[in-house]
C-alpha cells in the first residue's frame, strides 16, 4: 500500500459533522467527509455520483497547528418572493426539498464557526493507480478545492506527494508542516496527534458520507484511533550554534 499526504492550511478552514443551518459548528480537525469532497471536486465529480471508491480509502489526519475557533454570526433573508419579483418586504427563502419559507420564517439568524491559523497533514492509503489518479487532479482540479466550506480556500498547493508505506507511517515521516513562526520559537522535535481509521478503534466520528446529493445527503459514523507521533523541527538545525551576545555591537 501507499499513502497520499495533503497539506491543509489557510485563513479559514471549517469542517463540519454535525450541522443544522442556524449553527454549522466545525469540528477541531479536517473530517473524512470533507476531504474525500476535496478530492471528488478536484476529479471533477458532481455531487450526485459516486463516491465509494473515496470513501474505502483509509483516512487519517496529523495536527500539525491546532489553531482557533471563531465565531461567524449573521442574519439571511431575500429580496425577492417565490415569483422572482423584487419585494423586500416579503422576500421569501427557498427550501432544499423545494418550495418556499413563508414570509416570518424568511429571515434567519445563522452562526458560523471556523478554524483559523490552523494547519493539517490528511492522509489517504490505498491502491497506487487510484492515488496516482487523485495526484495528478490535485496538480489540474477541476473544481477548486476548499477547506471544509467554498469560502475557505487553501493557502497554497495542497498535494504532499505519494509515498510508500501505511498511513501512520507516512503521517509521521511528513515534515512538520506548522507555520514558520511557529516552527522558530519549538523545540528541535514536536508531539503531533494523529487520528487514523480503526474499525476497532475507541473513539467515533460522524463523518462517513455515502452521498453528497444536496437533496439527500446521506451520512453515518466510522470508528477511529488516536496515536501520538514525534517529528522534528526543520528550523531547529538553522539555531544551532547561534549565540546572541548582546554586548557584540559595543565592541571596538
Amino acid at each position: 500500500m501507499s499513502t497520499l499526504a495533503l497539506r491543509l492550511a489557510g485563513p479559514l478552514q471549517s469542517w463540519g459533522a454535525r450541522a443544522r443551518f442556524q449553527a454549522r459548528r466545525t469540528e477541531h480537525q479536517p473530517t473524512k467527509s470533507g476531504v474525500v469532497g476535496l478530492l471528488a471536486a478536484a476529479l471533477g465529480r458532481a455531487r450526485d455520483e459516486p463516491i465509494e471508491d473515496l470513501m474505502a480509502l483509509n483516512f487519517g489526519v496529523r495536527i500539525d497547528q491546532p489553531g482557533e475557533v471563531v465565531r461567524d454570526f449573521h442574519t439571511v433573508s431575500s429580496l425577492f418572493d417565490e415569483k422572482g419579483r423584487y419585494n423586500p418586504s416579503g422576500g421569501r427563502l427557498p427550501v432544499a426539498r423545494g418550495g418556499y419559507r413563508n414570509t416570518e420564517t424568511s429571515i434567519q439568524t445563522t452562526e458560523r464557526y471556523y478554524l483559523t491559523d490552523a494547519v493539517f497533514v490528511a492522509a489517504v492509503e490505498g491502491e497506487v493507480s487510484l492515488l496516482m489518479e487523485l495526484e495528478q487532479a490535485l496538480s489540474s482540479p477541476v473544481f477548486p478545492p476548499f477547506l471544509g466550506r467554498r469560502s475557505c480556500p487553501p493557502a497554497g498547493p495542497v498535494n504532499l506527494g505519494i509515498s510508500p508505506g501505511s498511513l501512520l507511517e507516512v503521517l509521521g515521516s511528513v515534515e512538520w508542516q506548522a507555520s514558520p513562526r511557529r516552527r522558530r520559537t519549538a523545540g528541535s522535535s514536536v508531539t503531533l496527534e494523529v487520528i487514523v481509521d480503526d474499525a476497532t478503534g475507541d473513539r467515533e466520528a460522524y463523518d462517513a458520507v455515502s452521498s453528497f446529493d444536496p437533496i439527500w445527503r446521506s451520512y453515518s459514523s466510522r470508528r477511529t484511533r488516536h496515536h501520538f507521533v514525534e517529528v522534528p523541527n526543520p528550523d531547529a538545525a538553522a539555531r544551532v550554534g547561534t549565540k546572541h551576545d548582546p554586548m557584540g555591537l559595543l565592541e571596538g
